[in-house]
């Protein structure tokens, strides 16, 4: 049995003919016309100047062929790199200077919409081997063998790019291995089964989105890509192809349930949803508490992941609805542990450090940034991986070993003295009556360059009525020195989270 993303091809290939696999607005293929089109894609690529070992760029539509192109990279030999749908030109063109590809896969729709006359405008002082669009590849032997010898699944297969909402993004590599193991691990904790139809809206670029297709792969389930401009499109979506699962992050998870209250959708058309899941930020409690009102059928699923490690832990559906919070327990496979950001010691349990995750998913480290690689991987003295991922994220963990996620270590502020997480004031903020979404960062300000919590809020709601929820729940140095109020939704970044240097940005101006 083949390993890695060929491993996961097998499995797509032996599903039953007819039998629905990955959908989109192109069509629908089964599991033997989804492995012929990998094969298909990947001789092309190899008829185009593609080899083993090549980056290859694959800018398309939130369609079918995206969902293929990572199995095509991996039959080739080559690292697929996916690029969000939704990113820009200049944003694209970062992607492509740093990967440094040998192709680019480029569909006349995303040529139209970058604005770009001709495919090679693309590659601008970027020299690339070869720019073609997808379609224009002509169908070449679909029985050509695997290159041989089969590329190794521990070896790097796809480079993910982060979301850059904090600067440039980075390239993370992720190995076929790992990629396996955490759909494995996640079709298993979620009971996916041949049975399921997941729609999948979250970008594949996104660690969170291409988990879906590598899910469904594993599992032999039914996945639906949607490109959806509101989100009462995706609840209508649900309803009319009776789906079972969708992923979500909070923003989108927020819409969702503003479309269900308003009636767009009533709850009973939504019978055969069985599961849903939340990563990229913490959940809203109102949209807990919808689900368990209203949909009280499905299980909801608080996860967390970075996408140095894809997949890390979850809320069991049974402790979110007895009011545990937080980011629950480790996933199979993988270790957890809290460390003394100073000494790296264990910390015990009620002591803030930092989040370090061992065992299954971990990436082989930053793509031409071996100075940040060092840092973030390193050597796993405990014996499970060859590598850590030093996180980043402070967490702590009760006796029981479930854990609470307190936010990034490069976004605690120090406000008169004492550390200040902006999750934990965003979690007041939104429970505030009229509040849809909040976002809490650090400003400097003044003369003396001292941080400001400032918060940003939509929804119905005036600043002060804000300022006073936060009194009455927070200590002092917690309560926002600035809050700001608009109608419209909150600057996301290109995954869908807020874009917190947007946020802060707005606030500078506003000086």
């Amino acid at each position: 049995m083949v390993d890695g993303l060929l491993g996961l091809l097998e499995r797509v290939a032996a599903m039953p003919v007819g039998q629905p696999f990955v959908g989109g607005r192109s069509g629908t293929l089964d599991g033997p016309g989804f492995a012929a089109r990998a094969r298909e894609l990947a001789a092309g690529m190899r008829a185009a100047g593609g080899a083993p070992g090549d980056r290859v760029v694959g800018c398309l539509e939130h369609d079918v062929d995206l969902a293929v192109f990572p199995f095509a990279c991996a039959w080739l030999g080559a690292l697929s790199v996916l690029v969000n749908p939704r990113l820009k030109i200049d944003q694209v063109r970062h992607i492509i200077g740093d990967a440094d590809p040998a192709l680019v896969l480029l569909s006349p729709a995303r040529r139209t919409g970058l604005g770009l006359r001709a495919a090679p405008d693309l590659a601008g002082a970027v020299p690339l081997r070869t720019i073609g669009p997808v379609d224009g590849f002509e169908p070449l032997d679909l029985e050509a063998p695997r290159p041989e010898p089969v590329p190794d699944a521990s070896g790097p297969t796809t480079i993910l790019y982060t979301s850059g909402s904090t600067g440039q993004a980075k390239g993370i590599v992720q190995s076929g291995r790992s990629l396996a193991d955490g759909a494995r691990i996640v079709a298993g904790y979620l009971g996916l089964t041949s049975s399921d139809h997941v729609l999948g809206v979250l970008p594949l670029s996104f660690d969170y989105g291409l988990n879906q297709v590598l899910a469904a792969a594993h599992s032999g389930c039914r996945l639906t890509l949607l490109s959806y401009l509101f989100a009462a499109d995706v609840a209508k979506k649900l309803r009319d192809l009776a789906c079972t699962g969708l992923a979500g992050v909070p923003e989108l998870w927020v819409d969702v349930v503003d479309a269900l209250e308003n009636g767009v959708v009533e709850a009973s058309g939504l019978r055969a949803l069985r599961y849903v899941t939340n990563s990229g930020g913490r959940l809203p409690e109102r949209v807990i508490q919808h689900f368990d009102t209203h949909l009280p059928w499905v299980d909801v699923f608080s996860m967390y992941g970075l996408t140095e490690a894809f997949r890390s832990s979850f809320v069991p559906p049974a402790e979110l609805r007895r009011g545990r919070r937080g980011i629950g327990f480790a996933m199979p496979g993988v270790v957890l542990d809290v460390v003394d950001l100073a000494t790296g010691r264990p910390c015990a349990p009620g002591e803030v450090g930092e989040l370090v995750h061992r065992g299954a998913c971990v990436a082989e480290g930053y793509w031409q940034k071996p100075e940040l690689t060092v840092h973030r991987f390193r050597p796993d003295e405990t014996g499970l991986g060859p590598r850590a991922v030093h996180s980043g994220d402070l967490a702590r963990r009760d006796a029981d070993g479930y854990l609470e996620l307190l936010g990034r270590a490069d976004e605690q502020l120090k406000i008169g003295g004492y550390r200040v997480s902006p999750d934990e004031v965003v979690d007041v903020v939104r429970a505030v009556d009229g509040v849809v979404s909040a976002a809490a960062v650090g400003v400097m300000a003044g003369l003396d360059g001292l941080p400001q919590l400032c918060v940003l809020v939509q929804g119905a709601v005036d600043g002060a009525s804000v300022v006073a929820a936060c009194r009455s729940a927070l200590p002092p140095w917690m309560v926002p020195a600035r809050v700001s109020v608009q109608a419209g939704p909150l600057p996301l970044g290109p995954n869908g989270k807020v874009d917190l240097a947007a946020v802060r940005g707005a606030f500078v101006e506003g000086d």
